[in-house]
């Protein structure tokens, strides 16, 4: 039957074969000869981080030590926990890779010396092999390259007060009760001083504050305090900003199209404000939130984000990529002006927003799942830390059950950027803060048209969308989207189309304006499936469907620091499976110390012939990660990798071997490093592809899913982590009955049920 929808299945949890991790292990080897000299080293580094005992207050008398350890080291599996033991001198937190924080007593301190001059053991060896060098925090660290006068002069000022604002980072301690103690020591010592500082945000992966400044003496003081890890001025965040172009009437047959709650989803622009002044617009608002000054808003930015999140598709009729979708509106309005030629202008800080999101996110996050922030700021994101915004985004996502979907950034210095870039260009058109959000979606530009000699050609990045990686090298941004583009010189230009504040069309152009294109996808997503899906599976199916707009095909290895994981090309079709196509979901969760398998995986028969199988095979990972950001570039503390492949006989017996590699990755070597940087090891969502088209030979196929934690994370991880996984197996022909042999094994194999989309999804199939 021609209408008969083919519905994707999902696989009900605990159906997976949960086995223990093998045992064992090689004997520890050490990274380098531990003789007497090398350990005499290591006490004498002890000496200054002693010295700095009488700065450490009566009642919270700990110092913090750095640790670097050997460029071989850095894996979970050799963290020297047998040398800086929990008891005495635990480890607290990193920075670098390599790079260790240490929370030293006196007593710890007397008992590492031991431990170093006279430790025996094979483990314990390792473990002090693995040292590079031992050092004391000191004050210059915690400014981090900057003087008092710089940090002063950066900090915006207090709203209420002549003072300037500071973010100021603690370190943590493991022991709950040492921990308050410390944070009693600190604010009594800024009480001292007449300071006065608050809590910046509430995520429980780091522990900063907002501390209000008035001089240098007061910001040397604070580099002095033991406890202190860093001090900064306070960040800010701001409009990406844009350019208004081509004004024109507004169409109308825009007012036929009328709003449904059954239909339409809704989204939350959280930016400038959207415009009253179009009336054909106000049926599609759902609510308004507004924490900016009147004086200070101009509401331009926020309109064009409202208009191709309701209008996109009727707007841009030529964009045959931008997807036939409207969105109800929730006008969340925290972006005041800092454009001088529009009025007066403001400044909202990371604390400021943090405090408004979380107000609209208590009344509306039941309602309200998808939130586009089309915002950004100067700080480009590091190779080796997730900043604070980001840390604090993800604790109210995962608080809230929501996705924010975060613009990449900006680049707008002349002449923009070319592709493919460099390095230094690559390097100085990385992605800004908050674009570092582990569980937020980011979003990227790509040009929707061609400019030939002046600019880049059409599906390739935007020369003023930022690209990745992210820190620790995770694929950002997520996914692009068409954004508009300008020639290198920074003409012409040539934008999408959307409203302005009066009623009236403009073009524009920005990373800010793919970002709701991807949001309105991702919200159709929630609301077509019924019940409606996790955030994670909603994650998955966007980025399952996405690809290279070049050629309609999967993002080339290499390439996701520009484009992610690609371009959603069609949520409605992704939401179905085709005749020659079938498409699985997995929601399971995994246990710290097990790993699940589905064996003897079914596989088309149509697809199999003299033991070969043939096809197309396309998997996508995604989960939430356990995350602590006292460990920088170590933030994700979980990782879970699939293998899906075939069973060989070998030697005697069956060997097992992966037939879907993970994509955007080279090939594989031993050291943590490499698997990070080239291989996304601790990334929240990969990808893996196959093409067989003459086959593979094998006995069956399985499936399998293990978890990964960081050093004592398994211990601590209450918890099992959950994860999601799409698998879809196609004819690359597009003629074999794939869909109806999977659906009959699987009735027969596994308890399923299908993917239940909403009465008024209707989806037409557009191949695999």
């Amino acid at each position: 039957m021609p209408d008969e929808r083919l519905f994707i299945k999902v696989i009900l949890p605990k159906q997976g074969h949960e086995t223990k991790n093998p045992a064992g292990g090689s004997p520890p080897v050490p990274f380098k000869q531990v003789n007497e000299r090398f350990r005499a080293r290591l006490i004498e580094e002890l000496a200054p981080v002693e010295r700095e005992f009488p700065a450490a207050p009566a009642a919270s008398p700990f110092v913090p030590m750095r640790v670097q350890l050997e460029n071989k080291a850095t894996a979970k599996s050799h963290r020297p926990d047998e040398l800086f033991v929990p008891a005495g001198c635990p480890i607290i937190g990193s920075e670098r890779p390599g790079e260790l924080f240490v929370q030293a007593s006196r007593d710890g301190l007397m008992a590492l010396r031991h431990r170093i001059n006279r430790g025996s053991s094979a483990s314990l060896i390792k473990a002090i092999s693995t040292v590079k060098s031992i050092a004391p925090v000191a004050p210059a660290d915690r400014l981090q390259g900057q003087t008092p006068a710089r940090i002063l002069a950066a900090a915006p000022r207090s709203r209420t007060t002549p003072s300037h604002l500071l973010k100021v980072r603690l370190f943590r301690y493991p022991n709950a009760a040492q921990d308050q103690q410390k944070q009693a020591a600190f604010l009594q010592a800024l009480q001292q001083t007449n300071v006065a500082a608050r809590r910046l945000g509430k995520a429980r992966e780091h522990e900063t504050y907002v501390v209000e400044c008035t001089d240098q003496n007061q910001i040397e003081r604070l580099a002095r305090l033991v406890m202190v890890r860093s001090v900064a001025a306070l960040p800010t965040v701001h409009l990406l900003r844009c350019q208004r172009l081509g004004q024109r009437p507004l169409p109308s047959a825009l007012a036929q199209v009328q709003p449904s709650a059954s239909e339409h989803p809704v989204v939350a622009v959280v930016d400038s404000g959207i415009t009253d002044q179009i009336p054909v617009l106000q049926p599609w608002l759902y609510g308004r939130e507004s924490f900016v000054a009147a004086a200070e808003q101009d509401r331009a930015h926020g309109s064009f984000v409202a208009g191709l999140l309701v209008w996109a598709h009727e707007l841009n009729p030529s964009l045959s990529e931008i997807e036939p979708l409207h969105c109800r509106l929730l006008d969340v309005q925290v972006l005041p002006n800092n454009d001088p030629a529009s009025g007066p202008r403001g400044v909202l800080t990371d604390e400021e927003l943090l405090q408004d999101l979380e107000y609209c996110l208590i009344k509306h996050a039941n309602e309200v799942k998808v939130w586009n922030l089309s915002l950004g700021s100067d700080r480009v994101c590091s190779l080796n830390n997730f900043s604070e915004l980001a840390i604090e985004l993800d604790d109210l996502q995962e608080r809230f059950n929501v996705s924010f979907v975060i613009a990449a950034g900006n680049y707008d210095k002349t002449p923009l950027l070319k592709y493919p870039r460099d390095a230094q260009a690559c390097s100085d058109g990385r992605i800004t803060v908050p674009a570092d959000s582990v569980l937020g979606i980011v979003v990227g530009s790509i040009a929707h048209i061609d400019l030939g000699q002046h600019g880049v050609k059409r599906g390739e990045p935007s020369p003023f969308s930022r690209n990745g990686p992210g820190p620790n090298y995770i694929i950002k941004p997520d996914l692009v989207h068409l954004g508009g583009t300008i020639g290198h010189a920074g003409t012409p230009v040539h934008g999408v189309t959307s409203l302005d504040v009066q009623p009236q069309l403009i073009d524009n152009v920005g990373t800010s304006f793919a970002t709701p294109l991807v949001a309105r996808q991702l919200a159709h997503i929630y609301h077509s499936i019924t019940p409606a899906p996790s955030l994670t599976v909603a994650r998955a199916v966007l980025t399952h469907c996405a690809r290279d707009l070049r050629t309609r095909q999967r993002v080339p290895d290499g390439e996701d620091h520009y484009f992610g994981f690609g371009t959603p090309l069609s949520v409605r079709a992704a939401l179905e499976c085709t005749p020659w196509a079938m498409t699985l979901v997995f929601e399971e969760h995994l246990r710290p110390g097990y790993y699940l398998e589905w064996d003897d995986f079914p596989y088309p028969p149509s697809l199999t012939a003299n033991d070969r199988f043939r096809g197309e095979i396309a998997m996508t990972l995604a989960f939430p990660p356990k995350r602590n950001g006292d460990f920088g570039a170590e933030y994700c503390e979980t990782h879970i990798d699939a293998s899906f492949g075939v069973f060989v006989d070998g030697d005697g017996e069956e060997n097992f071997k992966g037939q879907v590699p993970v994509e955007h990755a080279r090939a594989s070597e031993l050291y943590e490093s490499f698997q990070v940087k080239y291989l996304r090891k601790w990334a929240p969502v990969r990808t893996y592809y196959r093409s067989l088209p003459t086959g593979v030979r094998g006995k069956r196929w399985r499936l399998k899913v293990r978890l990964l934690c960081r050093h004592d994370v398994n211990l601590a991880l209450t918890e099992p982590q959950s994860f999601a996984l799409i698998l879809t197996i196609g004819d690359l022909d597009h003629r074999a009955p794939v869909y109806d042999e999977m659906a009959r094994i699987l009735h027969a194999r596994f308890r399923t049920q299908n993917l239940t989309l909403r009465p008024t999804v209707r989806v037409q199939a557009q191949g695999f």
